[in-house]
């Protein structure tokens, strides 16, 4: 367990379903429109897929 909380791609999909979820809510806003806002959060879930998915204990296979 000591591990996965020391993984940076742990750390990187927190912060990004942080993001993303601040984003969904409207708290934080690109300024950039709708399209460019759900392209964010898009981004921001294939970070979190991709840290869910990782397995930092077994650095041969992902």
């Amino acid at each position: 367990m000591q591990s996965r909380l020391l993984s940076k791609v742990t750390w990187i999909a927190v912060s990004a379903q942080v993001v993303s979820l601040l984003v969904i809510l409207g708290v934080m806003d690109t300024g950039a429109g709708d399209a460019v806002n759900a392209l964010v959060v898009a981004l921001c879930e294939c970070l979190t897929a991709f840290g869910v998915l990782n397995n930092p204990t077994d650095k041969n296979n992902f």
